[in-house]
């Protein structure tokens, strides 16, 4: 992170520096005051009556050795400089009394609080107070703290005060877990979640773009704090049509951001099939892709599995996996699906999902499957009803083969799932992207090697029953579940409609 505090410093440099070790700071200037201190009234007052007493042509400042009048502090205060920073905390309490009568009690703290609380976004309790309206008015329901800022303020002791959250930090305290929901040691954790918007400190302009692209996946908001004068506001004044909506929200030396990411109207559920089959218009959103069209005897005018880096030709024994990895290799849909001419999708049970139900879904959950239906008989022993107990067995074995040598920690999954009663069926889906490629690439880091080595060891490509000939794809259907056991999604299961006689 690049915030580097602006301060006036009450007491030595060289003390302070020392203190502050390699932590960048930017001492504006040096100041002292005299006033109730030398007056010998160094209590803290107790309430804002006691005020009466200061008058504030009592309290003579200095800067630089030069005395200036509390207009020009407060001047220097609204833009130039962040706190006026005490290095010795008796002086701070020497001069509370001053600087409360001057109206500057979010503005001054000692190097200790700097150091700690104020070491990586501008600090004040009134900006904390705020935030929870701004959550609630705004409706962020989720919130992940990328930097851990309210870790850093203390403000976790607080959790009545805000939504639900979730925390990058490195080095948690037990106490956290009342606060954050989930705690992650690094930001690659959550790279399958996705939330109401992602809270982050002030950066420099090259680093804010960074955290922007790093978080690309993980919401469509931004909420940050830029004082005022400081890289960031410059940054966003300027680029505000990069944006779909800025709002800023005033607060002590600065504003709150809420920075909404363009809209991406970049949704697309591919619906395989490899015959026509004469559907009515298809909601928003969706596209026909006819799967192995490289050997097709009929053209249906849809998108082809044969363009591009593909696999069309392989569609024999994969099914729709080919179309699978056309749109894998071929597509950058922020929303991505697939579904089949005869099952789609439903939340009524009598209409396709829409674009916005999968959408509004999606803003909860990070997949969609088909409901699971159980059965007294395990998936394999299924299989092996279909292909026959020894092809299913051996092909199984090279399965297994194959994903001990590329996803070892995925064989103890794909053994339960075989032995199973139930799974999600039919390898139909909707996620976001981020998930998409992650499956694709454990999923054809091992698939396409064993397709190969069935070819090379079995007849199969003259076997004319398409329950034989089709065992990698049947196989190959299960391993969804297996990916889905290993990793940590919000999981929604949709019942499915499904076209007879088709």
């Amino acid at each position: 992170m690049s915030y580097v505090p602006r301060i006036l410093l009450c007491g030595d440099v060289n003390s302070f520096q020392s203190a502050a070790g390699n932590m960048a700071i930017e001492i504006v200037g040096q100041i002292f005051f005299t006033g109730a201190a030398e007056r010998g009234e160094n209590l803290i007052f107790a309430n804002s009556n006691d005020l009466d007493f200061y008058k504030p042509g009592e309290i003579k400042i200095f800067l630089n050795g030069a005395e200036i009048s509390a207009d020009e502090l407060r001047k220097l205060l609204d833009g130039a400089v962040d706190y006026i920073v005490f290095d010795d905390a008796r002086n701070f309490i020497g001069r509370h009394n001053d600087l409360h009568s001057l109206g500057l009690s979010e503005r001054y703290i000692t190097r200790e609080n700097l150091f700690r609380q104020a070491r990586h976004n501008f600090y004040s309790a009134k900006n904390l107070e705020t935030l929870p309206e701004i959550l609630r008015d705004n409706k962020i329901s989720s919130l992940l703290d990328v930097d851990g800022i309210f870790y850093e303020t203390d403000y976790f002791l607080f959790p009545e005060k805000f939504p639900t959250v979730e925390g990058v930090i490195q080095k948690p305290e037990p106490i956290l877990e009342n606060f954050y929901r989930k705690i992650y040691a690094a930001l690659a954790d959550c790279r399958f979640k996705f939330y109401d918007a992602i809270f982050i400190s002030e950066r420099e302009t090259e680093n804010f773009i960074n955290v922007l692209l790093e978080t690309n996946d993980l919401s469509k908001n931004i909420l940050t704090f830029a004082r005022k004068n400081s890289a960031l506001e410059k940054f966003l004044a300027a680029n505000e049509n990069a944006f779909e909506k800025i709002q800023r929200f005033p607060a002590v030396n600065g504003n709150w951001y809420l920075i909404k990411k363009c809209a991406q109207k970049n949704f697309c559920v591919y619906v395989v099939t490899h015959k026509d089959p004469k559907l009515d218009a298809l909601p928003e959103g969706y596209k026909m892709i006819h799967a192995g069209h490289a050997q097709a005897k009929e053209d249906f005018g849809y998108i082809g599995d044969d363009t591009g880096d593909n696999i069309s030709r392989l569609n024999l024994y994969l099914n729709e996996v080919t179309a699978l990895y056309w749109i894998w290799k071929n597509t950058s849909h922020a929303i991505i699906g697939l579904n089949h001419y005869r099952r789609f999708f439903t939340s009524d049970g009598e209409n396709i999902l829409s674009l916005e139900a999968a959408e509004e879904i999606l803003r909860d959950y990070d997949i969609i499957v088909a409901q699971n239906a159980v059965s007294n008989l395990s998936i394999s022993c299924w299989q092996m009803l279909i292909s026959g107990d020894d092809l299913e067995n051996f092909v199984a074995n090279i399965f297994r083969k194959h994903i001990a040598l590329k996803q070892p920690d995925y064989l103890a999954a794909f053994e339960r799932v075989a032995e199973s009663f139930t799974g999600f069926q039919y390898e139909i889906f909707i996620t976001r992207r981020n998930i998409f490629e992650a499956y694709c690439e454990w999923l054809f880091s091992f698939l396409l090697d064993v397709m190969k080595e069935v070819l090379l060891r079995t007849n199969i490509a003259e076997i004319k029953n398409p329950r034989k000939y089709r065992i990698i794809s049947f196989i190959a259907e299960r391993l969804m579940t297996v990916w889905l056991r290993k990793n940590h999604l919000r999981i929604k299961k949709l019942p499915v409609l499904f076209r007879k006689g088709i």
